[in-house]
């Protein structure tokens, strides 16, 4: 593609697994973009106050059947003064084709390379989230015919699973924190996801705060991923991405350096 949508530092954007990680602490830093699951934002009869951009993301898995309450659920978010959806499948654009939001594509698209972003672009897209199993240099060297964003904070997503793990392990607790423990000992949290079913969490968030790197990779965006931290950590986290600090505790670099063998 020829035209190029590079830009210089990244703004920030937010994206939480549940509604008291919105704090007024949180808004007050003035985020680009907050993006809220669509059923969360079903139970809201007004949106928290803060000057932001607000868009809904819609559930990774869906069916047909569950088309009509997730367009009753679009009509409400638009008209708590929602004006973006979060694409994450390809099904999800015919959803949205007439919904009056904006359309940003998530990591679920798979973004990577030039020709991905050119063809969202030509779907009507106004940005999209690059996968996250590029390295900064290719994520450098795409041609990006539409803005693109990074997750650069948070726990990246491993799985989702069909139907409940804890519900298959004899009863239902998913209003409370789970993980799943492997051999070494590394607890993977277990979020809940739309149609009960479960999404696997890496063991450790992913930390770029302290590497000057993905400011200079022609980002439009930079995503902090907000799934299991308490509401009081996510503007502390918010303020170490605003100073560069290092991690507090243990960490991962993702796969930004090492690529994907």
């Amino acid at each position: 593609p020829e035209n190029a949508c590079e830009a210089g530092a990244p703004l920030w954007t937010v994206s939480a697994a549940r509604l008291d990680q919105l704090s007024p602490a949180l808004l007050e830093l003035n985020p680009a973009r907050v993006y809220v699951p669509l059923e969360l934002l079903a139970s809201l009869s007004a949106l928290p106050e803060g000057e932001t951009e607000w868009c809904a993301s819609l559930p990774r898995v869906w069916r047909d059947r569950d088309e009509p309450q997730l367009k009753r659920w679009l009509v409400h978010a638009r008209s708590l003064g929602v004006t973006g959806a979060l694409a994450g499948n390809i099904g999800h654009l015919s959803l949205l084709r007439d919904s009056g939001l904006y359309i940003y594509g998530d990591f679920g698209l798979n973004v990577f390379n030039s020709r991905s972003l050119e063809y969202l672009r030509r779907k009507g897209l106004r940005s999209a989230c690059v996968s996250f199993e590029l390295r900064f240099s290719q994520i450098r060297d795409l041609r990006k015919p539409l803005p693109a964003e990074a997750i650069v904070y948070g726990r990246l997503p491993l799985m989702i699973t069909e139907n409940c793990l804890m519900k298959n392990s004899g009863s239902c607790s998913c209003g409370r924190p789970n993980v799943l423990r492997d051999r070494t000992g590394a607890a993977f949290p277990l979020l809940p996801a739309y149609g009960h079913r479960t999404e696997i969490q890496n063991d450790r968030p992913l930390w770029l705060a302290d590497l000057g790197d993905y400011r200079r990779l022609g980002l439009q965006y930079a995503r902090l991923r907000f799934t299991t931290e308490r509401p009081e950590e996510c503007p502390r986290i918010f303020r170490d991405y605003l100073e560069g600090a290092p991690a507090r505790g243990e960490f991962t670099r993702g796969l930004y350096k090492r690529g994907v063998e």
